[in-house]
């Protein structure tokens, strides 16, 4: 398979929602390159205090993304990734396994959302946010993406410093 980037447009949507599936393909590939077969300790290894682990930024960019996927997105909320922000990225570490898992579930259903998303439903403005603060859905969709990439960038170079 070449880059996400490379393939043809994802049949059956808009030309915006088959690049952001394919940014959420990317990311996956950089998860299972670069994180799903690390040691257990490497996984949850930090390169200095206060650091994100690997596994704190795989747990971070599934539960990121399917809180920002729940305002824009037919999408169930599992009750673990209502702990927030805060846990995923700093709290106590779990078996590599489990994280690794609820990736591998969330992310063919956050894709198959994303798939049955039209072109009229990207400029609805949906609340988001405990405040209800309104966007576009689009706008909410295209952060949902560049936010997993930006952290699965920083699984990259922790990687690398292993």
């Amino acid at each position: 398979m070449s880059a996400p980037f490379l393939e043809p447009l994802v049949p059956g949507v808009p030309p915006a929602v088959s690049a952001w599936m394919r940014g959420l393909q990317e990311v996956r590939l950089h998860l299972e390159r670069w994180a799903f077969d690390l040691p257990e300790e490497a996984f949850w290894w930090r390169p200095k205090e206060g650091a994100n682990p690997i596994g704190g930024l795989v747990r971070h960019i599934t539960g990121s993304s399917l809180r920002l996927a729940a305002y824009a997105l037919p999408l169930a909320l599992p009750e673990w990734a209502r702990r927030g922000r805060e846990w995923e990225l700093q709290g106590e570490p779990e078996a590599k396994a489990v994280v690794v898992a609820r990736f591998q579930e969330a992310w063919p259903g956050l894709l198959e959302a994303f798939a049955g998303l039209s072109e009229e439903a990207l400029g609805e403005e949906v609340p988001v946010g405990a405040q209800g603060l309104r966007a576009p859905r689009a706008h909410v969709l295209h952060h949902l993406v560049e936010h997993a990439q930006h952290h699965a960038g920083q699984v990259i170079y922790a990687r690398k410093l292993l």
